[in-house]
């Protein structure tokens, strides 16, 4: 019961990241914005690659969520990628149906700053994810 009580408590923290468009954002201001408006995430600052720039954060012993957030070599956000679990579906939807303007089946675009951005969730196995990116010009 109690773990039940910390879950249903953490979902609605760890989804508001969801809408967050940071692209753009430095590493240390995506930290400082995080540290002020999601003290639920967890750095995972042992977590590298050789191929990716990112910083992953996870929302700790709860288990519902990560995100990253993939660097250019600048260090500015390029591409952030989050993964749930399904039972956050819903409310995941929601929140990106409130932010964002549909622009078809499980697609949003953000048009504000000036900048195209296309967020899409896909659904996997075990997970879905979420993916905000900038649009690419044809």
């Amino acid at each position: 019961m109690k773990r039940l009580l910390i879950y249903i408590l953490l979902v609605p923290l760890s989804a508001s990241i969801t809408g967050q468009n940071v692209l753009g954002y430095k590493a240390d201001r995506i930290e400082r914005y995080i540290k002020k408006n999601h003290d639920d995430l967890v750095r995972e600052a042992k977590s590298t690659n050789d191929y990716y720039k990112y910083l992953k954060y996870t929302d700790g012993p709860s288990g519902t969520s990560t995100v990253y957030f993939f660097l250019s070599d600048n260090d500015r956000c390029i591409r952030v990628k989050r993964m749930y679990v399904h039972s956050m579906k819903d409310e995941v939807r929601e929140e990106l149906d409130k932010l964002y303007s549909k622009e078809g089946e499980d697609t949003w675009s953000d048009r504000r700053r000036g900048k195209g951005t296309i967020i899409k969730l896909v659904n996997e196995e075990w997970y879905f994810t979420v993916t905000i990116e900038p649009e690419l010009k044809e």
